[in-house]
């Protein structure tokens, strides 16, 4: 009998057997084999690009978007570490898979990954699901981390971007649409003055803590977290998740 005489149960049970590269590669044969393959690779809600493995392959634009095609409309999060020098085709290549297909992500984590306007702006798209983005020393800037956040209405309950020395506050300037954010990290960006927090702290009624150690400004202008009778913790708990792994 040809394998694809098989009914769909059948097919499902073989290909519970294949790992998950090859789940990709059995994606790409025909529609229905499309098909099996992204029920198993659907389940996979949480998932971690491995940059090493990725830029080893000659193919990689085509592994990409076999992944994302098949995780993305379900992916709930996802996480990736580059490298400052890394390749930027490569970079774009995941940044625009991740604006294409990932309709849905709830978690956002890139980290040491250098991200100008030119990555910022299709992620833009995102932040209509996003609930927790953490990029954590991505070398942003006032002027693309601003334009970012005040590109989209945002549902963020937690916001991380620790490690940004370049980042000296002016992106709070007319950002008035964290209505829902709770926690915020800005730990070790060193030259962030927090007074620039000042009007931001009017409208995020809802924050209720902040990390910003290492802040050269801190001590000079502590008291601006309990201006006005509120009281906001100086340190974050921000969720942890676990991640499927591949490459």
């Amino acid at each position: 009998m040809d394998l694809l005489e098989l009914d769909e149960d059948s097919l499902m049970e073989i290909f519970s057997y294949f790992c998950f590269n090859e789940l990709l590669v059995l994606s790409s044969v025909c529609k229905r084999f499309l098909y099996i393959s992204q029920r198993h690779l659907r389940k996979i809600r949480n998932f971690e690009l491995d940059y090493r493995s990725v830029a080893g392959r000659d193919n990689y634009p085509e592994y990409l978007r076999n992944v994302f095609t098949s995780l993305g409309p379900t992916m709930e999060a996802f996480r990736f570490s580059g490298g400052y020098i890394m390749d930027e085709t490569l970079k774009q290549h995941i940044v625009d898979n991740l604006a294409a297909h990932c309709s849905n992500l709830r978690s956002l984590t890139i980290n040491y990954t250098i991200l100008t306007e030119q990555h910022l702006r299709p992620l833009a798209v995102l932040l209509a699901t996003l609930h927790h983005l953490d990029l954590g020393r991505c070398d942003l800037t006032d002027e693309s981390l601003g334009e970012f956040l005040r590109s989209r209405p945002l549902h963020l309950r937690t916001l991380a971007i620790p490690g940004n020395p370049n980042l000296l506050g002016k992106f709070f300037n007319d950002w008035t649409t964290a209505r829902e954010l709770e926690q915020l990290d800005l730990s070790c960006c060193f030259s962030l003055n927090v007074q620039e927090m000042d009007e931001f702290l009017n409208t995020a009624k809802c924050l209720q803590a902040v990390d910003v150690t290492k802040s050269l400004w801190l001590e000079r202008n502590k008291d601006i977290f309990q201006k006005d009778g509120r009281s906001i913790m100086l340190g974050t708990s921000l969720p942890v998740l676990e991640y499927y792994k591949a490459g």
